[in-house]
């Protein structure tokens, strides 16, 4: 049987791309690391109950509804301080720890806009959202601290999805 250039060229290549799996294989045993799964992102959304205090407003009632694609999240919260009602559209992104973080955007009656960062944790045993803002612009030192008690919770628009009725579909 004659063995012609390519041949060897070929059978050379083989090996080498053994050898390199074998190399992988080799350093991802020795590794010392396990391979964990990622925990799933939780479905924070639905609709919210709670309450909401503003550096600047007091303290009040708020409602609130999100939805979700993936680890993103949006919606408005709604609050009702010493007779006022505000409304704050919220983005949020929501970490594999439950971390969440975003923006949220008020416009006033008297036409200011206010812009805030938010961050805070979804606590997934409790179903409650809670965190801090503070004004990025307009609204200078404004700040502020919510706590909203999931009600119920919609379907999310990606794989990611809460495995138990807890608490049940809106």
């Amino acid at each position: 049987m004659l063995i012609t250039e390519k041949d060897l060229m070929f059978r050379a290549q083989v090996a080498r791309g053994f050898a390199l799996a074998g190399c992988f294989a080799s350093a991802a045993c020795n590794s010392g690391t396990a391979s964990v799964p990622l925990a799933a992102i939780s479905n924070i959304s639905g609709d919210y109950s709670g309450t909401m205090h503003d550096a600047q407003g007091g303290s009040g009632t708020a409602t609130a509804t999100f939805a979700q694609h993936g680890s993103s999240a949006g919606g408005a919260i709604t609050d009702t301080e010493a007779g006022a009602t505000i409304t704050a559209q919220v983005s949020l992104t929501i970490a594999r720890s439950n971390a969440v973080s975003g923006a949220m955007v008020i416009d006033y009656a008297d036409g200011t806009t206010c812009t805030f960062r938010t961050s805070g944790t979804y606590d997934a045993g409790t179903n409650v959202l809670s965190g801090s803002y503070s004004a990025v612009t307009n609204c200078a030192g404004d700040t502020g601290t919510y706590s909203l008690t999931q009600q119920c919770i919609d379907t999310v628009t990606s794989g990611d999805r809460r495995t138990m009725g807890i608490p049940a579909h809106c």
